[in-house]
């Protein structure tokens, strides 16, 4: 298996190894050119010494005319930061002020205080034997040398450190402008999924890129906007000419019911009353769950008790739970209140205890429960049943998404689609989980809502 190519994944980290990369080039760079400057300087020096001691060497390598060139050096101005001596091959000193405390490599070579040159602290030698008769030295003081390279270190390091200043503050810079418009688009992309679709990319009318950008977006909301709204409008014509002329047969139907007493055909009568009160409560379903995914509910939110509400439930469907062999136990209800909907959050509980009780088998046990943290407060039912498999979660809190299965009751396929979506109405989340054995349904809403747009 191929190993997976290193990919930055966020906006910080191109930042972050577009500023590494750019430092070390530039680290590179500064300690390419301070190299070569101090190179360029140490050949320079070299140069000197060289052509110093091949003047005083001359050409005939006679010791006496090198003690009498080096007395002459010694006195010329130009050549008072060179310091010379003159030994013959028994190491006697014959000429020249340099008195080193121990003796110097051969060729040339660096030294500080530590080589103990007199009147030397920093300084280049050149040791070379002359005409087999004697050794010259000749040191060239670098003290103005080694300041000027002290100097071009410090400023190499001080410019590095600026330029590392202005790359980073840049990318800081680019990092905030580029984040606010992504943090932007993102809390129009979660007001949208949250129902809101007349939420919009705020424009700066800048015409920038980015603000082409969100104009784009923009556009491409509106029309994403009238197309559900066409959509909306189509279904809920559809639903309002149909439930019409259904509740009118349904009264019809409900009149034969009632003088077909006795009837053969009562049972199949009673069957096609019961359809259509089905289809009745379907289209009344459907309507709610289309006033809920347009956010308008949002205008009515106010402070809702969730305790009492929960308890008022669970109270009231205690009874029906029993009737159909289940128990209904109230857990912990810890005292919470949240800006909400109350007939919606009335629903999503009174959804939730019905769907166990539909489905959980006659002696199940189904809890209702509140959990709070600090920032949320999670709504619990979970019962014993034979639960929901993990990968047919999602599908059943699709519209219309139900279990195929013999042994399942008919229903709508809505019931938990409508607890997702009022959970959504007030930025909450709706999740399935194993009680093992049974299902646990979870509905976490935040205590501080966002303001609606």
């Amino acid at each position: 298996m191929r190993p997976r190519a290193f990919r930055p994944r966020s906006l910080r980290a191109i930042l972050a190894i577009f500023v590494a990369l750019f430092l070390i080039a530039l680290i590179a760079v500064r300690a390419a050119n301070y190299t070569i400057a101090h190179n360029a300087l140490e050949h320079e020096v070299d140069r000197r010494l060289a052509g110093e001691a091949a003047t005083i060497a001359g050409l005939d390598g006679d010791l006496t005319a090198m003690v009498a060139r080096i007395d002459a050096a010694q006195g010329n101005h130009d050549t008072a930061d060179l310091y010379y001596l003159l030994t013959d091959n028994s190491g006697r000193r014959l000429a020249g002020t340099l008195r080193p405390h121990r003796p110097l490599p051969t060729g040339y070579s660096n030294f500080g205080e530590e080589a103990q040159v007199d009147g030397v602290a920093h300084g280049r030698a050149l040791v070379r034997s002359v005409a087999g008769a004697g050794t010259l030295v000749v040191v060239s003081d670098n003290d103005e040398v080694v300041a000027f390279d002290r100097l071009l270190a410090n400023t190499q390091l001080i410019g590095l450190g600026v330029t590392a200043l202005i790359v980073i503050g840049g990318a800081m810079g680019i990092a905030l402008a580029i984040g606010g418009r992504m943090r932007a688009m993102q809390r129009t992309v979660d007001a949208v999924i949250a129902g809101d679709l007349h939420s919009r990319v705020p424009l700066d009318g800048t015409r920038s890129e980015f603000d082409r950008q969100a104009a784009a977006f923009n556009r491409m909301l509106d029309r994403i906007d009238e197309l559900m709204v066409n959509v909306k409008h189509a279904a809920r014509d559809v639903t309002h000419e149909l439930k019409s002329p259904l509740a009118r047969l349904r009264g019809q139907i409900a009149a034969m019911a009632r003088h077909a007493e006795g009837n053969p055909l009562q049972g199949e009568i009673d069957d096609a009353l019961a359809q259509t009160d089905q289809l009745l409560d379907l289209f009344s379903s459907l309507l709610r769950l289309w006033e809920i995914e347009g956010g308008h509910r949002r205008e009515r939110f106010a402070p809702v008790d969730l305790a009492a509400l929960a308890e008022e439930v669970a109270q009231s469907l205690q009874v029906v739970a029993e009737d159909a062999g289940r128990s209904l136990i109230i857990g912990a209800i810890p005292a919470t209140t949240i800006r909400g909907d109350i007939n919606l959050l009335r629903q999503l509980l009174v959804n939730l205890v019905e769907n166990a009780i539909r489905h959980a088998p006659p002696g199940s046990r189904i809890d209702l429960a509140l959990e709070r943290s600090a920032h949320a407060v999670r709504m619990i039912v979970a019962d014993d049943g034979p639960g929901i498999p993990a990968d047919r979660h999602e599908a059943v809190i699709r519209r219309f998404g139900r279990l195929e299965a013999p042994d399942k009751p008919d229903g709508q396929g809505l019931g938990l689609t409508l607890v997702d979506a009022i959970a959504r109405l007030h930025h909450g989340t709706l999740t399935l989980g194993d009680a093992g054995p049974g299902l646990r349904a979870v509905v976490e809403l935040p205590l501080e809502h966002r303001a609606a747009s």
